[in-house]
């Protein structure tokens, strides 16, 4: 038989039965469980409070690496306006090429919004990453576009090298004198006045003749009835064509379609076909086959000095007849 406790009530000063063991050991269980808890709670709350305070951080730090990565780039679009600048205002004034419009220089993109899944963050966040990716993208397309400016221009500075190298500027032979000018001439043999459309350049017969600038020989060719042997050069990349006529011989080396550079030999004065003298009749064309004034042509192997007798002395012919 279990004994049970008694204790005395403070109240009626009388004895009464005492409390099962394991209540007191249940409710302090309890408080030590709730305390747990509470524990348990304060700990995850801290831990969750630090993890934030780190992602925080981390998202500062990557937004104050965009902004300076941002002004690195607005530094770098401000070295392309300068070399777009340079392109407008240097390379293509230089070469004469049209300049590229503004609009196609901003070169923007239309159609499906390319930034949409930035979308998803918040709005801080998504602002950021689509103006830093709109300027990384505006940034690419302008390289590209200034890229192909380039390509271009270098392209066009190449042709243009070649044009200067094929523009006829030297005279046809060393030494001799403008016996005539381009003008209406009064024909030494036909006896009446017709367009002369060259210079006679007085040479002994079997004086060399060289091509005035670089470029294909189009036809080599005899005219009882006119230029006697002559040779027609093209230089198509300056745009011209020369003919030397009247000639005695033309050398082995020269054949159509042979390329020459200015300054090579390529045949011998002579006196054939309708000429009255031994003589270079050198004429200077057009791609439409129009007569230009030789004379124009000669300047850049002169001096300013020698030039001008030339100009004085063709005008001072005017009145006699060529020789051809």
């Amino acid at each position: 038989m279990r004994l049970r406790k008694y204790q005395l009530d403070p109240r009626t000063l009388e004895p009464v039965l005492a409390p099962y063991g394991f209540v007191r050991p249940l409710l302090s269980g309890g408080g030590l469980l709730v305390g747990l808890v509470a524990v348990w709670f304060v700990v995850d709350l801290l831990g969750t409070s630090v993890q934030e305070q780190r992602l925080m951080a981390e998202n500062q730090a990557l937004q104050d690496e965009l902004s300076e990565s941002r002004q690195r780039v607005d530094g770098l679009s401000e070295q392309l306006d300068n070399l777009s600048e340079t392109d407008r205002e240097l390379y293509r004034l230089i070469l004469q090429a049209d300049s590229i419009p503004s609009d196609v220089r901003q070169v923007g993109v239309g159609g499906v919004d390319p930034y949409a899944h930035f979308d998803g963050f918040s709005k801080t966040t998504s602002e950021l990453l689509r103006d830093h990716a709109e300027l990384l993208d505006q940034l690419e397309r302008q390289i590209s576009l200034q890229t192909a400016s380039f390509q271009f221009l270098e392209t066009l500075g190449i042709k243009r090298i070649e044009a200067l190298a094929q523009l006829p500027a030297i005279s046809p032979t060393k030494g001799g004198r403008i016996a005539s000018g381009f003008g209406y001439r009064l024909h030494p043999i036909l006896h009446y006045r017709r367009m002369h459309s060259g210079l006679d350049i007085a040479v002994p017969r079997g004086s060399p003749v060289y091509a005035t600038g670089a470029g294909v020989i189009e036809d080599i060719a005899y005219s009882n009835i006119g230029y006697g042997r002559y040779v027609l050069i093209d230089h198509p990349e300056a745009g011209y064509k020369t003919l030397y006529g009247h000639l005695d011989s033309v050398l082995p080396n020269i054949r159509e379609g042979v390329e020459v550079v200015r300054g090579q030999q390529i045949a011998k004065s002579g006196n054939t076909g309708l000429s009255v003298a031994p003589h270079v009749h050198y004429e200077v064309r057009d791609h439409n086959n129009n007569a230009l004034d030789p004379r124009y042509f000669l300047g850049p192997s002169m001096t300013p000095q020698q030039y001008q007798e030339l100009l004085d002395r063709a005008d001072n012919l005017s009145s006699l007849p060529s020789l051809d």
